[in-house]
């Protein structure tokens, strides 16, 4: 098993960052911040479709401890832009531990209050009691096959997003993926990019199908920063709406393991179709950073929205992580109760995307899988 020196030797010796530039044609400016789970995950399939899109400049990816350790995830983010072709795009390691939240603490909680099971809310990522340790680095499988040449930044990633927003006012979209530490840090140590930053997409939380998700509850605190931070976008993925498109749904790793190039051929084959096939009762995975990649790329697959306040219960108890929502016209819906039934006084506003294309959106993600990989000139 490798190590963080090993890590350092292999994948992650730092190199100057790059400085920032306009996007050209008119491309929309992402930074795409990211647990980055690898060998193929809901994770690394967003990183492709965006890696794929002819409208978006991805200015860079911060990596960011949640499904594993950012240190590993740094490691396969890496690799993956190699083998894309895409070694202009910089990587940031990210925040390797929640800004209170421990292992320790989410274990007790457990033992405390017991697992919630209903949907992955059982889920711990990185917290779980099996999982390596913060500094292992195991080895990457195929197709990455050996540790990335190209090395990650030296600047830490919260940094790069507050130089990166403060250098294109209005123009870039944060992309969080996972827990929005580094976002959460970058807003703390720089409160002025809140105002200047075009929009943040986030997947978490739930109204119906699950009240907190792991990319909630593994940095609530952070969370509860961001969405009481006052971004004037902010736009959500939650598990209800995500659990509407599977990756097996609609025969679309058959399609692309038939007609996409290598290497997305090669992981949609080894780490999709060959568990499905052998054993058909398998259901995969729902696509919740895909449909945020999805409404990067073209907003209008998505039906639409509703306008929402929320907050999250951040009390180190059996709730710990959940997200409370509110209607945005909660006064008009309160009767009699108006008074008693409003928001949390700092809950953010959220755009609550609550409708898909399913068409659309496989068609959308099929053709970004099945495209000439879009190779760095």
């Amino acid at each position: 098993m490798q190590t963080s020196s090993n890590l350092l030797a292999h994948s992650a010796m730092f190199s100057a960052a790059p400085q920032t530039s306009a996007a050209a044609g008119g491309k929309k400016k992402l930074i795409y911040d990211q647990d980055h789970r690898g060998p193929l995950s809901t994770d690394t399939a967003a990183t492709v479709m965006l890696l794929q899109a002819d409208n978006i400049d991805l200015l860079g990816i911060c990596t960011v401890s949640c499904d594993m350790w950012a240190k590993q995830e740094t490691a396969y983010a890496l690799r993956l832009l190699e083998i894309m072709g895409r070694t202009e795009i910089p990587v940031f390691l990210g925040a390797q531990e929640p800004l209170l939240n421990t292992k320790a603490e989410a274990q007790m909680r457990y033992q405390m209050f017991g697992a919630r099971s209903l949907g992955d809310e059982g889920y711990l990522g990185s917290f779980a009691k099996d999982a390596p340790g913060r500094d292992e680095i195991n080895p990457l499988p195929p197709p990455y096959n050996r540790f990335a040449q190209i090395k990650a930044q030296p600047e830490p990633a919260a940094d790069f997003i507050i130089r990166t927003i403060r250098a294109n006012p209005n123009e870039v979209t944060m992309y969080c993926g996972g827990p929005m530490t580094n976002l959460a840090l970058a807003v703390m140590l720089a409160p002025d990019i809140v105002p200047i930053t075009k929009e943040v997409i986030f997947m978490g939380g739930g109204i119906h199908h699950s009240t907190s998700s792991v990319n909630v509850y593994f940095d609530a605190e952070a969370a509860k920063i961001c969405f009481r931070a006052g971004f004037s976008k902010f736009t959500v993925v939650i598990t209800d709406l995500a659990e509407q498109v599977h990756m097996q749904d609609d025969g679309k790793v058959d399609a692309i393991v038939e007609r996409a190039h290598s290497p997305i051929a090669d992981l949609f084959r080894e780490y999709e179709q060959k568990p499905q096939r052998a054993n058909p009762q398998r259901r995969s995975f729902r696509m919740p950073d895909e449909m945020m990649a999805a409404h990067a790329i073209d907003p209008s697959i998505f039906t639409g929205y509703d306008e929402m306040y929320i907050d999250i219960v951040t009390h180190n108890d059996g709730h710990y992580g959940d997200t409370s929502f509110w209607d945005a016209d909660w006064k008009d819906h309160g009767g009699e109760l108006a008074g008693q039934n409003n928001p949390a006084i700092k809950a953010g506003r959220v755009q609550v995307l609550n409708g898909i294309n399913k068409k659309r959106f496989r068609e959308l993600f099929t053709d970004l899988m099945t495209r000439p990989i879009r190779r760095s000139k």
